[in-house]
């Protein structure tokens, strides 16, 4: 995916939260590793893009029943 052609971020502290958004379609943007005091974890960004039915720009296929009307 290009990151031009992502629509929505979305950021989460924990494994789990993010192995179910990879499972729902979203792709990891960055793996950041943060310390607070003695606490360290790591914070998932990742990102979507438009359903391919809806997204129309440049380099985009359209089907003919889209160009119709």
């Amino acid at each position: 995916m290009a990151i031009e052609d992502v629509t929505e971020l979305t950021q989460v502290n924990g494994q789990t939260q993010a192995q179910r958004l990879l499972d729902e379609g979203w792709c990891i943007l960055a793996v950041c590793v943060i310390q607070d005091g003695s606490s360290q974890y790591a914070e998932y960004h990742l990102g979507r893009a438009k359903p391919l039915d809806t997204a129309v720009g440049p380099g985009v296929l359209i089907g003919k029943t889209q160009l119709k009307g």
